[in-house]
């Protein structure tokens, strides 16, 4: 499965004050993955659907995240540059409250679990079970036992590599967290702040680094 597109309800206007480039038709294409920012609705808000390719085209929601199948080969626009440094996605988060049902979801339409680890975020357990869907790697995180309300998955935040992370927080300056080390060995996060008015949470993390460059 790959993620072909994503819809956003911000405005594009917000997304070229940070550091986005968008088309005058409201679509920012970061890496291979278009994003459509429609602007608000009245009662959803956030990332509310992805467009895949490579899965049953019958498919039309995946454990609650809204789903539309395309072609097997969609024509994909061409990759933009964005001022803020933002080169490729890094990871998309799905939030679940029950992570093992998600994952069974994901695995119903192809993807393989490529890892899996618990951390403490602000002194709760967190489990995370980490998805390639293409060149998308998808982070499924949740409460390590199901949670009895059984919320269903929805996709929650993006984070985007950088080429340079301290020329992206120079650019975006206080719209965007002084970096700090992230959980993989190596690599710098930062945040775009709660204050800036996206739907989505925004980080941005250095790129990759080699197991013998730390």
């Amino acid at each position: 499965m790959d993620v072909v597109w994503l819809e956003i309800t911000d405005e594009p206007e917000l997304w070229r004050s940070l550091g986005f480039t968008v088309s005058d038709d409201g679509v920012c294409v970061v890496g291979d993955v278009e994003h459509r920012l429609i602007g608000p609705l009245p009662d959803r808000r956030g990332i509310v659907r992805w467009g895949v390719s490579g899965v049953d085209d019958t498919i039309t929601d995946i454990d609650g995240i809204e789903t539309v199948v395309e072609s097997a080969s969609p024509e994909r626009p061409p990759a933009a540059t964005h001022p803020n440094g933002a080169d490729c996605i890094d990871h998309l988060v799905v939030l679940s409250s029950s992570t093992p049902r998600t994952a069974t979801a994901f695995e119903g339409v192809g993807l393989e679990r490529r890892g899996h680890i618990t951390q403490n975020h602000a002194g709760d357990a967190v489990d995370m079970t980490f998805f390639w869907a293409g060149d998308t790697l998808i982070e499924l995180a949740g409460p390590p036992e199901p949670s009895p309300d059984e919320e269903l998955a929805r996709l929650r935040g993006i984070a985007y590599t950088s080429g340079d992370i301290d020329a992206s927080k120079e650019f975006l300056g206080d719209q965007l967290t002084t970096p700090k080390d992230a959980v993989q060995k190596g690599r710098k996060i930062a945040a775009i702040r709660r204050e800036v008015g996206s739907t989505v949470p925004i980080a941005f993390m250095s790129p990759h680094v080699r197991s013998e460059d730390v």
